[in-house]
């Protein structure tokens, strides 16, 4: 594969830099691709082909960055969309909660300016020597970003293994609000959903979905749109995924390191993927692969 300076030398607007340029880390911190285009910007992470910032032209950040997110090495960072897979959640065998890709480097495999003045990236992450010694399947995973008037996700798995793939995943999308206590979310109304916080109890949502402190549900077979509704905007997700997860810590974000009392006033995550129910089962050879588009 080429180096990444090699696949950015004819792609215009798409930068290498450090996260110590753009946030407060200790040391260089991690290397970061900023895209910018007349429809807008990104900046992406290559440790988890992170998604960091998204900003559509003449418009405000969709994504939320927490300010104590940390930016090292094998460190999961706080906010943006980190990809949760190849499990979501915790693991049975008491392997890292939600899987290792959002904490490994990915390589950028191309880059390219598309005719309506976007651009796109494509990452991948292959099976190593330390994948295989905690989940021991042959794999690729194959992120494409395109950056402009709307965010669009597509991400596909290659099962390279002689044997059956057990798979779950999440693109774990931190959005950012004034107060997520005056957040409606659309599109899950009908829907059954487990409630993680306490019993585990099946719910079914009525109406709008609206946040009181703790908010931990996952639902399951959702609409392919869901609209994070605020005073200031509305953001529409629109995916073929069948899973959404809702989440934000409440009062114990002042347990969570990385977010800090009172820090989770300003988002409130909504997540789309295959998880709990609606996890897969990929056989020897199969692909799948997922989209997400974000826009206001």
């Amino acid at each position: 594969m080429k180096p990444i300076e090699a696949v950015l030398a004819s792609v215009k607007g798409v930068r290498l830099t450090t996260s110590s340029a753009f946030y407060q880390t200790e040391g260089e911190g991690l290397a970061l691709l900023v895209v910018e285009n007349t429809l807008g910007s990104a900046v992406l992470a290559l440790q988890g082909a992170h998604l960091i910032s998204y900003i559509p032209a003449q418009g405000q950040d969709l994504l939320w960055l927490s300010p104590n997110a940390i930016f090292k090495p094998a460190k999961a960072i706080r906010g943006g969309i980190p990809l949760c897979m190849p499990w979501f959640g915790g693991h049975p065998d008491g392997l890292p909660s939600h899987g290792f890709a959002r904490t490994m480097d990915w390589q950028l495999r191309s880059a390219q300016n598309l005719a309506d003045g976007s651009t796109e990236l494509v990452l991948c992450l292959q099976d190593n020597a330390q994948t295989l010694a905690i989940w021991p399947h042959a794999f690729e995973f194959e992120l494409t970003i395109q950056v402009g008037r709307c965010l669009d996700l597509s991400l596909k798995i290659e099962n390279r293994s002689d044997t059956s793939l057990p798979y779950s995943y999440a693109f774990h999308s931190y959005f950012a609000v004034q107060d997520y206590t005056q957040v409606a979310v659309q599109g899950l109304a009908g829907c059954e959903y487990i409630d993680t916080v306490g019993e585990h109890l099946r719910l079914l949502q009525t109406g709008e979905m609206t946040f009181s402190g703790t908010t931990d549900r996952v639902y399951l077979n959702v609409p392919a749109e869901q609209k994070i509704v605020t005073a200031q905007r509305s953001i529409q997700i629109v995916s073929d995924t069948h899973s959404a997860v809702v989440w934000n810590p409440g009062a114990h974000a002042v347990n969570i390191g990385d977010i800090g009392a009172g820090v989770n006033q300003t988002f409130v995550c909504v997540e789309r993927g295959d998880v709990f129910d609606n996890a897969l089962v990929l056989a020897a050879g199969d692909t799948h692969t997922a989209t997400m588009r974000l826009s206001v």
